[in-house]
C-alpha cells in the first residue's frame, strides 16, 4: 500500500493499481476535500460509466450528464480485468456525487441543487445587509423631512401665515397684509363703537393661507341716515330700520305734497347716527291745524309759520305752565286753507299782578323785563352783579312803587346812574323787593298788626308764616338800640324753597309797607349771630337800621 495526499491536506491509502498514471493530468489542488463516501458493491462502485440504453444496471442519463460535468482525471484505457478501473473520482471525495444503488436506478430521480460552499471575496463586499439598507432609507426619509420642515417654515410653499390685523384701523390692516402678500377684501359691519377698525379677518389670524386667494377684513362702518326724502312713510321708516335706528319719531307737517310723503329727516341724510339716537321723519299731510297744546307760545308761533300758518297769541289766566299753549281755534287736527290764522290761547307768562313777588322766579328774564314795560314801571337802574351774572335792576312804577329786582332784598341800596335792561338781556333773577305805594297798598296792609301782615301776604301770594317781631322784642346787635321813633312789625315765612318777609312801619314818619323774598339759601349764608339767629330780627334790622 502507498499513500497518497489527496486535496485539502488529507492523505490516502492505495493499492499499487490504484495509483494514477504518472502521466496521467493532475487532479486540480482546489478542489476541497469531502471525505470518502462508502463505496458499494459493484461493478461500477462509482456509476460514472454509462451502459447501453436499456442495459441492467445502466445509469440514468441524467446521472451520467452530471457526471460529465464535474472534472475528473482521465480514465485508464480499457481493460477485460474484471477489476473497477478507478477513475478518481473516489479519489477527489466528489461532494456532488455517491454511488448509486441499483434499485435507484429503476426512474429518473430529480435533481438536487446544493449551493456551493464556495464564494468569491469581492461577492461578499458587493452586498449590503438589510439592517444597512433600512437604516439609509430611514436617514434619506429624515433628510427630506427636515428639508421639507425647513421650507414649510420659510414659507416656500404650503401659502403664506396670516398677520394680526384684528383692532387696527382699516387702512393699517391693509398695509399690513398686502406687505405680506396677501390681496385685501373689505366688508363693512354698522356699528355704534370702534368705527372704522378691524374686528374679523378670514382666515382667521395666525393661519398659513394660500397667498393667490384675496383675504377679508371685516370692519365696523359707521351708521349714516339713509336717503328718504320722497319716500312713503312705510319705505322711510324700514330703510331707517335696516340701517340700525331704533328710534323713529313721525311727525306730521302740512304741505301740497302727496300725503305720506316724506318731506324732511332729522338728522340730515349722510349724517352719521348711533343705534339710540331719535330720527324724526316730517310726513306730508293735508292742511290741518297742527297739534301745539301744551307748546310754549314761541315753539307753537315756529311750527305754525314752517306750515304756512299764522298764529295770533292771547295771554290768558291759567294753572298751566307759564307760557304754555292752553287752547286754539280752530281745534287741532281741523282742515284749513294755507294761511289761515289760528289763534292760541297762552297761559300768562307774566306775572298777575306786579306785587305777585312769587311768580317772579318763574318768569323768564325776557318776559319779565316785557311784563313791567306794559305795566308801566321805567327803569331806574340797571347792572349786573359780577360773581354771579344776576340783574341788579330798579324799576319805578307809574303811581309810585319801587320794585328792586336784587340778590339782597332786604336793603334797598343801590348806587350808580347804569340803565341798561339786563333782563331784556337775559340776566337772572336772584331775589325781588316790592315798595307799594298808597295807591296800590292792599286793603288792610297799612295795619301795624298780623291783620295787616296777612293782606300783604295774600296780594303778593305769600303762604307758610313763621314768625313775627316788633320793636318791643327785636334782638339788635350789641350797642344798637331802637328809639321810641320806630315802630313796625316784621314777619317771614318759608314757601318751598323760598323765604319771604313783610315790613309795616318805620322810623317816625318815614313808613311804608315793603315786602321781599329770596332763596332760603341766601339767609342762611348771613351772619344771623348779629341779631341771636332770628331770622326775622335779621331781615328787620337790616331794613330799618342799617340805612
Amino acid at each position: 500500500m502507498a499513500e497518497v495526499e489527496s486535496g485539502g491536506g488529507r492523505t490516502v491509502r492505495m493499492s499499487p493499481d490504484e495509483l494514477p498514471d504518472p502521466g496521467a493530468p493532475s487532479v486540480p489542488s482546489s478542489l476541497p476535500d469531502f471525505g470518502e463516501p462508502p463505496i458499494p458493491e459493484g461493478p461500477d462502485p462509482n456509476a460514472t460509466q454509462l451502459s447501453e440504453p436499456g442495459a441492467a444496471g445502466a445509469a440514468p442519463a441524467s446521472v451520467a450528464a452530471r457526471a460529465a460535468r464535474i472534472p475528473s482525471v482521465e480514465d485508464p484505457a480499457p481493460s477485460d480485468s474484471t477489476t473497477p478501473v478507478p477513475d478518481g473520482i473516489d479519489a477527489l471525495s466528489d461532494p456532488y456525487f455517491s454511488p448509486a444503488a441499483p434499485e435507484d436506478l429503476t426512474e429518473a430521480q430529480q435533481v438536487v441543487s446544493i449551493q456551493s460552499p464556495v464564494e468569491s471575496l469581492s461577492g461578499r463586499k458587493r452586498r449590503m445587509s438589510g439592517r444597512l439598507i433600512a437604516l439609509i432609507v430611514v436617514l434619506a426619509l429624515a433628510a427630506a423631512g427636515g428639508v421639507a420642515y425647513l421650507t414649510y417654515s420659510m414659507e416656500l410653499w404650503g401659502g403664506k401665515t396670516l398677520p394680526n390685523v384684528v383692532g387696527l384701523s382699516e387702512q393699517e390692516a391693509r398695509t399690513r397684509l398686502e406687505s405680506a402678500g396677501f390681496s385685501v377684501e373689505v366688508e363693512y359691519r354698522m356699528g355704534d363703537e370702534n368705527v372704522g377698525l378691524v374686528f374679523d379677518v378670514r382666515p382667521s389670524e395666525g393661519a398659513r393661507a394660500d397667498a393667490s386667494k384675496p383675504v377679508t377684513i371685516y370692519v365696523t362702518g359707521e351708521r349714516l341716515v339713509p336717503e328718504v326724502v320722497g319716500m312713503t312713510e312705510e319705505e322711510a321708516t324700514q330703510a331707517l330700520y335696516d340701517a340700525g335706528a331704533t328710534d323713529i319719531l313721525v311727525t306730521r307737517t302740512n304741505s301740497e305734497e302727496e300725503p305720506g310723503t316724506v318731506l324732511a329727516v332729522d338728522p340730515s341724510e349722510g349724517s352719521a347716527f348711533s343705534s339710540g339716537d331719535q330720527i324724526t321723519l316730517s310726513v306730508a299731510q293735508p292742511f290741518t291745524v297742527p297739534d301745539v297744546m301744551g307748546m310754549t307760545s314761541a315753539d307753537a308761533l315756529v311750527l305754525l309759520e314752517s306750515q304756512n300758518i299764522v298764529g295770533h297769541v292771547t295771554y290768558v289766566d291759567s294753572d298751566e305752565e307759564r307760557g304754555t299753549v292752553v287752547d286754539v281755534e280752530p281745534s287741532v287736527g281741523a282742515a284749513i286753507e294755507p294761511g289761515t290764522t289760528v289763534e292760541l290761547s297762552v297761559s300768562s307768562p307774566y306775572p298777575s299782578e306786579p306785587a305777585s313777588l312769587m311768580d317772579y322766579f318763574e318768569v323768564t328774564p325776557e318776559d319779565l323785563s316785557a311784563y313791567l314795560g306794559e305795566e308801566g314801571f321805567t327803569l331806574v337802574y340797571g347792572a349786573r352783579y359780577a360773581h354771579n351774572g344776576n340783574a341788579h335792576a330798579v324799576y319805578k312804577g307809574e303811581s309810585g312803587d319801587m320794585l328792586h329786582i336784587t340778590d339782597d332784598p332786604e336793603t334797598a341800596h343801590y348806587a350808580g346812574t347804569s340803565t341798561g335792561d339786563v333782563l331784556a338781556e337775559g340776566s337772572g333773577v336772584g331775589g325781588v323787593r316790592y315798595a307799594f305805594s298808597a295807591e296800590t297798598l292792599p286793603e288792610g296792609g297799612g295795619r301795624e298788626s298780623e291783620e295787616g301782615v296777612r293782606a300783604v301776604m295774600e296780594a303778593c301770594g305769600f303762604e307758610g308764616l313763621v314768625d313775627t317781631c316788633t320793636q318791643d322784642d327785636i334782638t339788635l346787635p350789641e350797642g344798637v338800640e331802637a328809639s321810641d321813633d320806630y315802630h313796625f312789625i316784621c314777619a317771614y315765612g318759608q314757601q318751598g324753597d323760598y323765604t319771604w318777609a313783610i315790613r309795616i312801619g318805620g322810623y317816625g314818619e318815614n313808613t311804608g309797607v315793603v315786602a321781599m323774598v329770596a332763596p332760603t339759601s341766601h339767609f342762611e349764608s348771613a351772619d344771623l349771630s348779629l341779631t341771636d339767629d332770628s331770622v326775622c330780627d335779621y331781615i328787620a334790622y337790616i331794613d330799618l337800621f342799617t340805612g
